[in-house]
């Protein structure tokens, strides 16, 4: 009976719930249940498989096969190869040269054994097809990057990053529960940077454990400022995946970058790259389907946000990504516009309004839009040679819509951000004080002091790029 599964990880912590459902599609009897796990770079998929093949190794008495399709590399597994090897494993001493005969042999092989086989770090369907037993009894775990919808039968388990307490308890693992236990609170904070990524929270606890002087709080600034330099094992497995991207997939992956806050929309992302909305959204499919990107709702996609900060150390020349971001600002500014029309329009004159743009959905595009039209903002002004004019009129003109119904924060980090641009970029101080006096005082004011104060950002002019 083979058994070639890598050993069980000692540390293993959490995901209770997909180790529950891989057993269950495993266990339940089907003719030939396939389960495939997707995920990020880095997220687990490999460590969940092997934990849950040990877990149901008694159900299988034929054996558990393991092979590693090397999909991430740039020559990934030949089925053709990998079918000789299965072979082997299984007792044949010779195997035939035709790829038909081979995977002939193999199902012939396996028809009356209950085998489990494990393919993980698949490329695609077509390169885990060839490999599936052809008769009920056996079954098939899969974990790829990739998606795995061409699979007849797939039961797919998209796996999320952990859960804080489960970052936590592997951090105990790998840098001493009583070390972690003396900076909670910095501990939390790591975990966070290293964005609940197993990974990134591995690799973050092993340069603890090399460092005993070094404290919990002070990697978790480090990593919070971007300095990825200490998760080389992150940015390793960052970089698998995006070797392998075309050109425009590779230029998409870098300049969205500069888009994302809590997510973009498939209309930002196509301003931003200067593609029409089809080939963007052509672009932002396949990087979800790499698990590059992920799809958050429908029409709108999101960075993991080490993924993020990967693509930003990434992410072109100057002058490329200040064309990026003059881009998405006149998407976001006309869009604006159009919002600060309509909402500005009695509710007598609804008949006139932007575009045959309604209120309500107006109000709906500003809600989801707020917090990514502000990071545009902000990255413009944290761009050197940035777009300040843009972020600074667009600014003007979302204040004026969020002053009275939403928190006056982030317009004022926001405006801070753009005043310190303008001032680093002309070497003027003064004029700190002399453009922001107004509006600082707006920023600050209790929103019941004067309900008809004036907007945050109308207090000062647009800076000159």
């Amino acid at each position: 009976m083979p058994y070639r599964l890598p050993p069980d990880i000692g540390d293993f912590v959490g995901r209770s719930g997909a180790v529950a459902e891989l057993i269950g599609v495993l266990e339940s009897g089907a003719s030939m249940p396939i389960a495939a796990v997707n995920g990020m770079g880095g997220v687990g998929k490999t460590t969940l498989a092997v934990h849950v093949a040990h877990a149901v190794r008694q159900r299988f008495s034929g054996g558990l096969l393991y092979v590693d399709l090397r999909g991430m590399a740039d020559r990934p597994a030949e089925p053709y190869a990998v079918l000789g090897g299965l072979l082997r494993a299984l007792g044949r001493g010779e195997v035939p040269d035709a790829p038909e005969e081979r995977a002939a042999l193999y199902r012939s092989e396996l028809a009356d054994r209950r085998v489990l086989v494990l393919l993980d770090d698949a490329r695609g369907p077509a390169q885990v097809w060839p490999l599936l037993p052809g008769t009920p009894g056996s079954a098939v775990l899969v974990t790829s990057r990739a998606t795995m919808a061409g699979l007849p039968g797939v039961r797919r388990l998209d796996l999320d990053v952990l859960e804080p307490y489960e970052a936590v308890a592997l951090l105990e693992s790998a840098a001493g529960a009583e070390r972690v236990a003396a900076e909670r609170a910095a501990a939390l904070d790591l975990v966070a940077a290293c964005g609940f990524l197993p990974l990134a929270v591995r690799g973050a606890g092993a340069w603890l454990a090399a460092r005993p002087s070094l404290r919990i709080g002070t990697l978790a600034r480090r990593l919070a400022r971007g300095r990825m330099e200490e998760l080389p094992a992150a940015v390793a497995c960052f970089r698998l995946g995006y070797d392998l991207l075309g050109r425009d997939e590779a230029r998409a992956f870098r300049l969205l970058a500069l888009a994302d806050g809590p997510g973009f929309s498939t209309g930002a992302a196509g301003a931003a790259l200067g593609l029409r909305p089809q080939h963007a959204d052509d672009i932002l499919e396949t990087l979800a389907d790499l698990s590059l990107l992920e799809s958050c709702a429908p029409g709108r996609y999101r960075f993991h946000d080490l993924l993020r900060l990967f693509a930003l150390n990434r992410s072109g020349t100057r002058e490329e990504r200040v064309r990026a971001l003059r881009r998405l600002l006149d998407h976001y500014l006309a869009a604006a516009r159009d919002a600060t029309r309509v909402l500005g329009t009695p509710p007598s004159k609804r008949d006139v309004q932007a575009r045959g743009l309604t209120r309500e959905a107006a109000r709906a595009w500003l809600f989801v839009e707020q917090d990514a039209i502000l990071t545009a903002v902000e990255r413009a002004a944290y761009e050197p040679g940035g777009p300040l004019t843009q972020a600074a009129k667009l600014l003007l003109i979302v204040a004026q819509i969020l002053d009275r119904e939403w928190s006056p924060g982030r317009l004022r980090n926001a405006a801070r951000a753009l005043r310190e641009a303008r001032c680093r970029r002309t070497r003027d101080a003064a004029l700190l004080g002399e453009t922001t006096l107004r509006g600082q005082r707006a920023a600050d004011a209790d929103e019941s002091e004067d309900p008809t104060r004036e907007p945050l950002a109308a207090a000062w002019e647009p800076p000159e790029t």
